[in-house]
């Protein structure tokens, strides 16, 4: 007799269950088989985070059934409670976790919105991985075939934070605090890096959620401990893990050296001797890849599509674009240096002997936000 309990074993919880009886986890261990939630395994959780902790290679896949296993225990809970409410929208909060994170692109995720967006990232119009999404799960076949229309516009109001969808149901997603999202990352990412810092009591918490009598998501006050212990912890997080001067040495080589090709195709567009395969050309072409660019493309753009160019751009012509991939491929870091007062004079230093090399000059400045 075939099963009717899926398990993933997992770093954060052991075992994550999903039951193939009820709907919101019928949607999952559905939606786990399309293309576009298996090309995750090839979407990095935390970037270069890897060069700094070893063992930080791990991938969206597990991050978005972890986000998916939490809103579950969550929406179990409260529908103890509120069994009409939460019924009502389980299987899109469901859905809407598991295919939250489908539209990120290499290299590292949240980096990479940075690399390839041609505008300011505060800027509205720029480039971001929920736009992607929310054009995946409406215009592929595979997962429309999965969501009837009904249930992918309650998705995709989740997704959107849309007023018009129950303020509890995109809490568990979307919300400010504590979410499945954050609440996964938080512990995932600090096992993954072999630290303690993003531990914390998820259980305590999940147990401790209800709704208002205008069926917002709300906390019990005796457990304002764990919820203040997740905060700590997510702090932390970044303090330690992603804003360690490493992990920005490394950013700033990865966005320098997109940046260097960048300029190459700009002032030279008919070198064939400039590595570039077809979805890399549609991508640099792109104004705003979120909404241009053939999700075909897209699809393309995992962990294994960058590196592939950064191998073969170490051996290019130009010694920039070589050099900065050497040091990508090879981990050859640039030392982070705190500036003083005096940093408009480290600046033109800088640039004078960048110049008398024969080099462009390009600094990348990260903010001191600890």
């Amino acid at each position: 007799m075939k099963s009717k309990t899926i398990n993933f074993a997992d770093v954060a919880h052991q075992t994550l269950s999903f039951e193939q009886s009820e709907p919101g986890d019928k949607i999952v261990l559905d939606l786990i088989d399309t293309s576009w939630v298996q090309r995750l395994r090839n979407v990095s959780q935390t970037g270069n985070t890897k060069l700094v902790y070893m063992f930080a290679e791990h991938s969206r896949f597990g991050h978005s059934l972890g986000v998916a296993y939490l809103a579950k225990l969550l929406m179990n809970k409260l529908k103890r409670f509120y069994p009409n409410e939460i019924e009502k929208y389980q299987p899109a909060v469901s859905a809407a976790a598991i295919l939250h994170d489908i539209g990120h692109v290499a290299p590292g995720s949240h980096l990479a919105e940075k690399i390839w967006s041609n505008s300011h990232p505060s800027d509205e119009k720029s480039a971001s991985h929920e736009q992607v999404t929310k054009r995946i799960i409406k215009e592929d076949k595979e997962i429309q075939a999965i969501l009837n229309p009904e249930l992918t516009k309650k998705v995709i109001k989740i997704l959107d934070n849309d007023d018009s969808a129950p303020s509890w149901a995109r809490a568990i997603i979307t919300g400010g605090g504590w979410n499945a999202d954050r609440g996964n990352w938080s512990i995932v990412d600090s096992t993954m890096c072999a630290v303690t810092y993003g531990r914390y009591n998820v259980m305590a918490l999940i147990d401790a959620f209800r709704l208002d009598k205008d069926f917002n998501l709300v906390l019990g006050e005796n457990r304002i401990d764990a919820l203040t212990h997740f905060f700590v912890a997510r702090d932390s997080m970044y303090r330690q893990i992603y804003q360690h001067r490493v992990l920005q040495a490394v950013d700033a080589l990865t966005i320098n050296l997109a940046k260097r090709f960048r300029n190459i195709c700009k002032e030279q567009p008919n070198d064939n001797k400039l590595f570039c395969d077809e979805t890399m050309k549609a991508l640099i072409q792109s104004k705003n890849y979120s909404k241009d660019l053939e999700l075909k493309c897209i699809f393309n753009m995992t962990e294994h599509w960058w590196m592939y160019h950064v191998n073969n751009w170490v051996h290019s012509e130009d010694k920039i674009l070589s050099d900065l991939a050497k040091r990508l491929r090879d981990r050859n870091l640039f030392k982070t240096i705190k500036l003083t007062s005096s940093e408009d004079k480290i600046i033109k230093l800088a640039k004078e002997q960048a110049k008398e090399l024969g080099y462009d000059f390009w600094v990348t400045l990260v903010a001191d936000t600890i």
